[in-house]
């Protein structure tokens, strides 16, 4: 059996340019180890494993008296929350013993696989401080387009949202922005689901879907291209499970189809870019905060094309090229070292003996 040397993402980075393994005693979570490599079947097995027990969990460690409240309901929320970290942690801390083993004698410290440096708080080199800020802004360029909508919405509401008069001023227009972004909730309510959808969801799908999934498939042999492309399929497919709920609540079966198809291929498409953002940085906090910008964000709105009343329509020549500009600067910046660390960082992280 073929071994690779990695540490799992909850070890802690050593200091020293070589690190006796055999003084760390056996498999812990904290702790390097010799990573198996599995076939491509095992790893998918896996993967499936995952993502059916990260989905189970809303079902099993939910109570139904729970599940029949509304899904923004807070406490809903903080069981489902709940049940997603505990699936998280259980993912993490067994991870080391299904697929690491003992004997490696010494290792490259800058080649450790750990929980700072991947999952948490990677090393303060350029290199990696990059890599997080960098697919942040990778993200964000994406959204100029929208992001430059907003501004011009901002500016045409402000008579509407009650910011004129002489007390008008920039902290006013933000605070309105914030509100109007649902970044500054008004009740308990709003805070769970601000929780939810900006914290607690991107952090937990990406520790599942990302961090530990894509080590492993990389570990199978696949290519970095192909993983990125696997990947996201278990976090689409993840998501399908709100098909049943839309039917429970008396949605139409045929609405209830073409929703959930264009969900599928949302979360893969977006899937797809977080698996190779993750390849590319090697760090899991750089993908959540892309993730909670996305969520953020929410799907552009492009009903001011063609909707006459529509309060930004005056402006679609303008903002129709911020799109376009927006697109093309992040399709090329897949090319460019700028913002995506080249070569990868993850695979340099997996160490053939």
């Amino acid at each position: 059996m073929t071994q690779i040397a990695i540490v799992p993402s909850f070890a802690p980075i050593y200091e020293d340019k070589k690190i006796n393994y055999k003084m760390l005693g056996s498999r812990y979570f904290f702790e390097p180890c010799v990573h198996w490599k599995c076939d491509v079947n095992t790893a998918i097995l896996y993967c499936c494993f995952l993502a059916v027990a990260f989905v189970g969990s809303l079902y099993v460690l939910v109570p139904s008296a729970i599940r029949k409240l509304p899904r923004d309901h807070p406490t809903h929320i903080q069981f489902r929350s709940l049940a997603c970290l505990i699936v998280c942690a259980g993912a993490i801390f067994s991870y080391p013993y299904l697929f690491c083993a003992d004997g490696i004698e010494s290792a490259n410290s800058q080649k450790i696989f750990s929980i700072e440096r991947i999952m948490l708080f990677p090393s303060l080199s350029h290199r990696q401080f990059r890599g997080i800020f960098g697919i942040l802004l990778h993200t964000f360029i994406i959204y100029i387009g929208p992001c430059f909508a907003s501004l011009l919405r901002i500016y045409e509401n402000r008579g509407r949202s009650g910011l004129q008069g002489e007390n008008q001023n920039t902290f006013e227009v933000m605070r309105w922005f914030l509100s109007y972004k649902n970044m500054l909730p008004d009740n308990k309510q709003q805070f769970w689901i601000a929780m939810r959808n900006y914290f607690i969801a991107p952090l937990t799908e990406e520790i599942i879907f990302r961090g530990c999934m894509v080590p492993l498939l990389l570990a199978s042999g696949m290519s970095t291209l192909k993983v990125s492309l696997v990947a996201p399929l278990f976090f689409g497919i993840a998501h399908l499970h709100h098909a049943a709920t839309r039917i429970s609540n008396g949605e139409r079966p045929r609405s209830v189809m073409v929703m959930t198809t264009f969900q599928f291929l949302y979360t893969s498409l977006f899937g797809s870019y977080a698996s190779y953002a993750f390849i590319r940085s090697g760090s899991v906090l750089a993908v959540t905060f892309s993730h909670s910008y996305c969520n953020w964000m929410g799907l552009p709105d492009l009903s001011f094309v063609s909707n006459f009343y529509h309060p930004l329509y005056q402006y679609r020549m303008a903002i129709l090229p911020s799109y376009i500009i927006g697109i093309c600067t992040f399709w090329h910046m897949f090319q460019s070292n700028l913002l995506l660390p080249l070569p990868p960082e993850l695979p340099g992280l997996i160490i053939s003996n």
